[in-house]
């Protein structure tokens, strides 16, 4: 179990999957299924956070159609952004597979990007 704030768990979520949207990136099998275990976690998790960012947004404020924004009086403007951050700065335990940076071996190339987006699982 990996302790994660839901903006950690919002970004990782968002950059995992544009990481490796290139389908010629070969990963060693184990850290592919464990990073599309991780995803998958993530993802879920990202969903409820988002609907609960939605919620908030939804309470204060109302949607503009046009712009398909939310529009909030000058009033609540403070009290919607500490909400947003108290949502983003809860903690969580994650069950997260790691593996070693041995498993990647060493002829693997990835870009900084991808290396990146797999820090949060390497041991």
């Amino acid at each position: 179990m990996k302790t994660m704030t839901n903006s950690e768990i919002y970004n990782i979520a968002s950059i995992l999957g544009k990481a490796f949207e290139d389908e010629k990136q070969v990963l060693p099998v184990k850290v592919n299924f464990y990073m599309q275990k991780n995803r998958a976690t993530l993802v879920a998790l990202a969903q409820e956070i988002e609907k609960a960012r939605v919620e908030i947004l939804q309470k204060h404020g109302t949607l503009n159609e046009e712009t398909n924004q939310f529009e909030f009086s000058n009033e609540v403007a403070e009290t919607v952004i500490q909400e947003l951050n108290d949502l983003l700065s809860l903690e969580q335990e994650v069950n997260i597979y790691t593996v070693s940076i041995d498993s990647f071996g060493d002829d693997l190339s990835l870009t900084t990007g991808q290396m990146e987006a797999l820090m949060f699982m390497i041991d």
